[in-house]
């Protein structure tokens, strides 16, 4: 009888044993679920970086398994630290969807995939953060205790780098521009227009830049963005529209007004100017040498004056040339 009894409390004793093992497995499982059930491996190298109000990262990764993450402030981060610039490689684990905040007015929203565990294959880049250039975009990476505010306040949503500076991470400029109107075209000076390029890794807030000529200047609206590798066309009027395939990607300002105080066919200048009033960005044609001297050859009637390359801007009219076939917004 007493042989039985002990058999039936350690058989008790193993069940409440078991079931406390469940518990824990349950309990285990349970708190690494998340990472079960999505996190996967990721890795590439970086072509896109962008700072997020919502406090995170957005970075668009190339092969071998690339795509959009968002680093985010509970990313377990080793020692290569957040992305930091378009260049870097980052490898990790990569959990659920995720939304970067880029722009709050208007409110622009990149959606992509939190990082939850991530570092770096590429050159080391211990606390980087990006440094704006001669006052705006056109980044260098450099040590700071503080990656997103840095990022933040550095210049990213409104800065660019100064004329004739050649940037290997690209800024914004001034692209094409189409001053001598034909009648195919439309009048002269309403449906002139003038085409911004962004040649960073980030959203660029233009919002209270200008664009001034020999003798005038109009203000861009508020709430005027330029998402990264992407242009900006510039007119007085809506028309100007009708006249050109612009593609639905390229934004659109109709300004009511004419360009400067209207756009010299013989000669004249078109500077970029930040809020800052610094000069972004000039160019000069025909008799007109403020910004060039030699200034940039005049173009025929409805032809346009376009950059030859998006990647290098060296300050000189050697980098424009006359386009018969002009294409705004691309």
């Amino acid at each position: 009888m007493g042989y039985r009894v002990r058999r039936m409390e350690y058989e008790a004793s193993d069940r409440i044993m078991c079931m406390r093992t469940s518990a824990v497995i349950v309990g285990l499982i349970a708190l690494l679920s998340p990472f079960i059930a999505f996190a996967f491996p990721f890795g590439g190298q970086a072509s896109t970086v962008i700072p997020c109000y919502n406090q995170a990262i957005y970075a668009y990764l190339g092969p071998p398994r690339g795509g959009a993450f968002v680093w985010t402030t509970g990313t377990k981060t080793y020692s290569f630290g957040p992305p930091a610039f378009a260049g870097q490689w980052l490898l990790g684990l990569a959990s659920a969807p995720y939304e970067c905040l880029v722009s709050v007015e208007p409110i622009q929203v990149l959606a992509a995939t939190a990082i939850s565990m991530m570092g770096s294959s590429g050159p080391t880049a211990p606390a980087s953060t990006y440094v704006s250039n001669s006052g705006g975009a056109g980044f260098t990476a450099q040590p700071s205790s503080s990656v997103y505010q840095t990022l933040l306040n550095s210049g990213a949503n409104q800065g660019s780098s100064g004329p004739g500076s050649p940037n290997s991470f690209g800024h914004i400029f001034i692209n094409e521009i189409f001053y001598n109107v034909d009648a195919a075209h439309g009048t002269k000076p309403q449906n002139e227009w003038i085409e911004l390029y962004n040649g960073t890794g980030a959203y660029i807030d233009v919002s209270g830049w200008q664009i001034i000529d020999s003798t005038g200047s109009d203000t861009i609206p508020s709430g005027t963005t330029i998402p990264t590798s992407n242009y900006l066309v510039i007119t007085d009027t809506a028309s100007t529209a009708t006249y050109w395939n612009i593609p639905n990607s390229a934004h659109v300002i109709v300004l009511g007004t004419p360009i400067g105080n209207g756009l010299v066919n013989a000669g004249d200048v078109v500077q970029l100017k930040n809020t800052g009033n610094t000069i972004v960005d000039a160019v000069s044609w025909g008799t007109n040498t403020t910004a060039f001297s030699p200034a940039v050859s005049v173009v025929a009637a409805g032809h346009s004056m376009v950059r030859k390359s998006l990647t290098l801007d060296t300050d000189a009219a050697s980098d424009w040339i006359d386009a018969s076939t002009p294409t705004p917004g691309r």
